[in-house]
């Protein structure tokens, strides 16, 4: 597969092109295309597909698309690894990387004649402008274009080729960025104030007084005065304001500077054409606006500067400009603001705030001496003062002040340009690790691996982890190395990089990291015993929180060896919020690649994670199986046996509901009957309970009664519903409630009590928020709907439908917004608008495709083939029907099934074939387990029949459904 981006977007395969569409599917395959054969994080690949409104639940909402994109694109091309996605291809294979590889080779290379051959191999590619799936990724146009910029530059110092390459840009065109990954000069709007501004308050006004009447002014002053942070102090007072940094930018490129930021804060409709220059760019984007454009650090490209700014200021009316200069543009109507040391008196007060920051304290009054010959000495320039405060964490005011003949050149320097910014505070880090007692240093180094940072109350447990004493962690926060928010200790990013680079340079970045999984091994089995029980949601919190972190953890475990062992204890202990939150993909992923590493079974861990490997392998073998089970007999019965000995060795909650699981699972596969859904046979036994946890207990009870409502077995359904429902309320289980409630309403549905089961649902519904996905959300209101259908309350169904709609869609996933779908359907044909429930459904079948279950395809099509009777349009309901019946019958799903019948009844009623109706109607009753009277369906079929004939009566009563039922309704349907 090949990815193409430059001049619009390609995708083909063996020279087969690819349709993706949907800007979902393209950002998530652009974003992995940028980091083609490397894993993309789930929560960098959310941010940058989500950039303003991240879905309810990120991780479900990303599988959706993924799995759409894979019906797309070769088949293995996208990989689902711990921790995120990878996209299988190589750099070569995408355009975009290509072209970035080649001009990081440029850039490295000793000879210019090489140099400039990469760069020329790198531009021949640039065959029009970057395509990007939507402004999140205007980020990556900048680089781009920052990249080709240097690639120009490059070109241009070698020897000019005689006959150049057509598709390589002129040597003489403007960069259209101005500027290489180390000269980001564009900022753009403006930056958000990271402290209050101290004194100025004269010249701030001046400022805004010169801009209402004049159109260019200049603040003049020497290095450090703080001009920039002036500036910028104004510029937030203009709305629309766009910032040029020009500390970077070398002569010639004031233009593209402020094209940069000009891309950044304006969008123009019709984008420019590939050959404009930059200044026709910035000035077609401010044709017609009003706007002030700050020229920052003016200085070193005064006189371009100045020429730059007399042509906008001509072409541009709307226009004003602020520049900021150690001298004046010197252009007629120049108005000035002259910015020069801050008085005494404010120097004073920004010193000691600023120390303030750093230490927790001001300048004790003992101190006063000192601080005034700092002052003094500093000249009372901003810049210098506010580094010299910062080391107020370390040193003390004193030590400040004798130490200044040392720290004079690095304070008088100041940020000039970005790297020089990044290398400043590389270089206050520095001497914040020199000051760094031995356990403070490892505690750093230590929170560098932990990129959630740590839940406070498990400082003391990492510290025993790392051999750390906890205190160190507060010392970093009191030195402003950690911060704590939120009950969480955090390090900003620069310094967890600064820790990062220390490990990877001593060598023991494989060590942290290993210590950092087998931490996170053992707070997370802390956690996952409050899942089951009363602090449920304490225990989610904590898992949410620290997600990267178990992310990190795993892919720790799965990389380094010697750490299987660790990768089984995660994989346990993350099990249960990882069915709870229905991340099944990382069910699979984890429990699958560390089930050999369990197949000692000596501890709880261990037997958990095998015997979910063994159920997870066993049901992905049976359903792509249609023999009778025997071949998968021999392997179940293997692991079975040592399964259920190893787990008497190691009980606990999920030991005790397996062993019975297990033993079910191998009756079914041993019972199985050719031809019929495996799954008709599976049973869940008690024996063996009787010395099992209660919540064991609770939670078999809860499956038992999912398997009856599946089955038709009403009378199960209603006794273990109550039983589970009690035990979890007694427990505290909130979840466990939750769940339990759908059964029980499903089973007080069926059994007439229709207002029962409306509240028993709503409290299902409410027990969930926040507990699990919002497609499962969706799923439990829409069982409201349904109910409150049933009562004819068809205007309170409309207004949940409503809210509904709007949970899913603000969730993004696919499954979600069909399900919400699917409610709209119910809620038209229930109402008996066919032609509103088929809009509903064509949008649901846009959605469904091979990877969705049988059960929604014939629930689809079986409400398909009700739509269309209500319009009188019997042929094309049994084409649906034709559909909906074996997808059903596949399924295994009795109350699917039953629906199906119901659809095939009211088929039969409308073509004049009564008797054939009631007997399909007595099918839909039994397989059922029982007469869902209240159907809105079922009453039309029952008024288009003309009489009140009971749906459970006809020739199949009393007998058990079976593989009879399905052959005999397809018989009906002909």
């Amino acid at each position: 597969m090949r990815l193409k981006y430059f001049g619009g977007f390609a995708a083909d395969a063996d020279g087969v092109a690819l349709a993706v569409r949907g800007r979902g599917q393209e950002s998530l395959l652009f974003r992995l295309a940028l980091d083609a054969g490397t894993t993309v994080a789930y929560r960098a690949l959310a941010e940058d597909v989500w950039p303003d409104d991240l879905p309810d639940d990120p991780r479900a909402a990303l599988q959706s698309l993924a799995s759409r994109l894979r019906r797309i694109i070769p088949s293995g091309a996208l990989e689902a690894v711990p921790g995120g996605y990878r996209l299988g291809l190589t750099r070569a294979d995408v355009d975009l990387t290509l072209f970035q590889d080649l001009v990081t080779d440029a850039r490295r290379a000793d000879d210019p004649a090489a140099a400039a051959q990469d760069a020329r191999r790198a531009l021949a590619l640039w065959i029009g402008e970057p395509w990007v799936p939507g402004p999140g990724f205007d980020w990556v146009v900048r680089d781009l274009l920052e990249d080709r910029a240097h690639a120009e530059r490059l070109v241009r110092g070698a020897p000019t080729p005689r006959e150049p390459a057509s598709s390589e840009p002129a040597a003489s065109e403007p960069s259209p960025s101005g500027g290489d990954a180390s000269e980001a000069f564009a900022h753009g709007p403006v930056p958000a104030a990271v402290t209050s501004l101290i004194g100025r308050r004269a010249e701030l006004d001046l400022i805004q007084d010169q801009l209402r009447d004049e159109r260019l002014v200049t603040l003049i002053g020497p290095g450090g005065a703080g001009k920039t942070t002036l500036a910028l102090e104004a510029a937030r007072h203009q709305p629309g304001a766009i910032v040029v940094e020009l500390a970077p930018a070398a002569p010639g490129e004031v233009w593209a500077a402020i094209a940069g930021a000009v891309g950044r804060s304006i969008r123009i409709g019709d984008p420019p054409t590939i050959s404009a220059g930059s200044r026709e760019r910035v000035l077609e984007a401010l044709a017609g606006r009003s706007t002030l454009i700050v020229l920052d650090n003016c200085e070193h490209v005064s006189a371009e500067a100045a020429a730059v700014a007399l042509d906008v200021l001509h072409s541009a009316p709307g226009s004003r400009i602020l520049a900021t200069s150690r001298e004046p543009l010197g252009l007629a109507g120049e108005a000035f603001v002259d910015l020069g040391p801050l008085p005494p008196g404010d120097a004073r007060e920004l010193f000691s705030r600023r120390v303030r920051a750093a230490r927790g304290a001001p300048p004790s009054p003992e101190e006063a001496e000192a601080v005034g010959r700092i002052v003094a000495r500093l000249d009372g320039l901003p810049l210098a003062l506010e580094l010299a405060a910062a080391r107020a964490r370390t040193l003390t005011i004193a030590e400040i002040d004798a130490g200044l003949d040392d720290r004079f050149a690095l304070l008088s320097n100041g940020p000039r340009a970005a790297v020089a910014r990044h290398q400043t505070l590389r270089a206050l880090i520095d001497w914040s690790w020199e000051t760094l007692t031995p356990s403070e240093r490892t505690a750093l180094l230590t929170m560098a691996v932990f990129p959630d940072g740590i839940d406070a109350r498990d400082a003391a447990a990492v510290g025993a982890r790392f051999d750390v004493d906890a205190a160190s962690f507060d010392t970093l926060v009191d030195k402003s190395l950690l911060h704590r928010g939120g009950g969480r200790l955090r390090m900003l990013e620069t310094v967890r990089e600064y820790g990062i680079d220390r490990l990877r340079a001593d060598g023991d970045e494989d060590a942290f990291r290993a210590e950092q999984a087998r931490a996170m091994a053992e707070l997370a089995a802390r956690r996952d015993l409050l899942l089951r029980g009363p602090a449920v949601r304490e225990g989610l919190a904590w898992f949410d929180a620290g997600d990267e972190n178990l992310s990190a953890a795993l892919r720790t475990c799965a990389e380094q060896p010697g750490l299987a062992d660790v990768g089984v204890r995660l994989v346990r202990a993350c099990l249960w919020t990882w069915l709870m939150r229905e991340r099944f993909e990382e069910i699979q992923g984890g429990v699958l690649r560390f089930s050999d590493a369990a197949a000692a079974l000596d501890s709880e861990p261990a037997v958990v994670v095998r015997g979910v490997g063994l159920v997870l392998r066993t049901f992905a073998a049976a359903r792509e199986s249609d023999d009778s089970g025997i071949a998968l007999l021999g392997d179940v019965d293997h692991d079975a046996d040592a399964i259920t000995t190893a787990a008497a060795l190691h009980p606990s909650e999920l030991t005790a509901a397996l062993v019975p699981l297990i033993g079910s699972m191998r009756t079914a596969v041993r019972d199985h009957q050719p031809g019929a859904p495996w799954t008709r046979d599976f049973v869940i036994g008690v024996d063996g309970l009787d010395d099992a946890p209660a919540w064991s207990v609770a939670i078999l009870s809860m499956l038992r009664s999912a398997l009856a409502q599946n089955g038709g077995d009403i009378e199960t359904l209603g006794a273990e519903s109550e039983k589970a429902l009690r035990m979890f309320r007694e427990l505290g289980d909130v979840w466990g409630v939750a769940f339990s409630s759908q059964m029980r309403s499903e089973w007080l549905v069926l059994a007439g009590r229709l207002d029962e089961a409306l509240e028993v649902a709503d409290a299902s519904s409410a027990g969930l928020v926040g507990l699990t996905s919002v497609t499962d959300l969706v799923q439990q209101r829409s069982q409201g709907v349904g109910i409150l259908l049933r009562l004819g309350r068809v205007d309170d169904a409309r207004v949940r439908l409503t809210d509904i709609d709007a949970l899913a869609r603000s969730d993004g996933s696919q499954r979600a917004v069909a399900q919400a779908e699917m409610t709209a359907a119910a809620v038209e044909i229930a109402v008996g608008d066919g032609d509103r429930a088929l809009r509903h459904l064509d949008v649901l079948g846009a959605q469904v495709g091979p990877a969705y279950p049988e059960q929604m395809v014939a629930w689809a099509q079986s409400k398909r083939a009700q739509a269309h009777l209500m319009m009188n349009r019997p042929s094309t309901a049994h084409a649906a029907l034709a559909i909906a019946l074996p997808a059903a019958a596949k399924s295994g799903d009795q109350p699917i099934i039953a629906d199906v019948a119901l659809s095939l009844a009211g088929w039969l009623a409308t073509v004049g074939r009564d008797a054939d109706a009631r007997t399909a109607l007595a099918a839909s009753a039994r397989l059922r387990g029982g007469v869902d009277a209240a159907d809105p369906f079922l009453r039309l079929v029952l008024a288009r029949l003309g009489d009140s004939t009971e749906p459970g009566a006809g020739p199949w009563q009393g007998r058990a459904p079976g593989s009879d039922d399905i052959a005999a309704l397809t018989a009906l349907l002909g």
